[in-house]
């Protein structure tokens, strides 16, 4: 038996892996055996940021060219389900990632979708060191994109504590790989460019900060 790839785990593999059970599981769950989950709460600030700029550029009609472009591809994940349900072979991960932008279209206003995806560019570029890798980034991104509806979640009842629990549903890794390839070209651009500007006024306020006290230090 071999152990973990994992520096610090003396587990041992599953049968056909590189990782024990848990990191397994974790690396199926968030895009890398030592990525943490992104939570609402971490991405609350960036959400912020990414309103506070959407306010200030009111007028610019990339916004609304943003929801047309979310709308188009949940238009196109509708034709590849029409197509699957009237006979036609589909890839699996395709179909089933379809049937997830479906249910956010149905279930979420465009302009949330693009809001909590731009600020998870904007947190990539403020903590790049929170995401392990490209593609524990895509994972976050597509799982707060999916966090934002009810219809991902399932409950069941836990007799120890005599209450409901919560647990998401999760999606095989190549369905999150499909719809990470869906979502980036679609809302990536956009993020990243809000990412550059708000670490270029960060850098603005930084400088004039230093400005200032040097200013106060020259004084004689």
């Amino acid at each position: 038996m071999r152990t973990c790839r994992v520096p610090g785990c003396n587990e041992t593999t599953t049968k056909f892996g590189a990782y024990c059970t848990t990191h397994k599981a974790i690396t199926r769950r968030h895009g890398d055996p030592l990525q943490e989950g992104i939570t609402k709460a971490h991405l609350e600030p960036y959400v912020k940021i990414v309103e506070a700029r959407i306010v200030k550029n009111a007028t610019n009609p990339v916004w609304s060219q943003l929801e047309e472009r979310w709308l188009a591809l949940a238009s196109a994940a509708g034709a590849t389900l029409s197509a699957y349900h009237n006979g036609r072979p589909g890839v699996r991960q395709e179909v089933l990632a379809a049937h997830e932008i479906k249910k956010l279209r149905e279930a979420v206003e465009p302009r949330t979708v693009i809001v909590m995806a731009l600020a998870m560019y904007v947190m990539l570029d403020q903590e790049p060191r929170r995401f392990r890798s490209d593609e524990a980034f895509t994972t976050q991104l597509v799982r707060r994109v999916r966090g934002l509806s009810d219809v991902n979640v399932g409950e069941w009842y836990d007799h120890k504590t005599n209450r409901m629990k919560r647990v998401y549903r999760e999606l095989p890794p190549r369905v999150v790989q499909v719809l990470a390839n869906w979502i980036v070209p679609v809302l990536g651009g956009v993020g990243i460019k809000l990412a550059a500007l708000e670490r270029a006024d960060q850098e603005a306020r930084q400088k004039e900060l230093t400005s200032f006290h040097q200013a106060v230090s020259d004084l004689t």
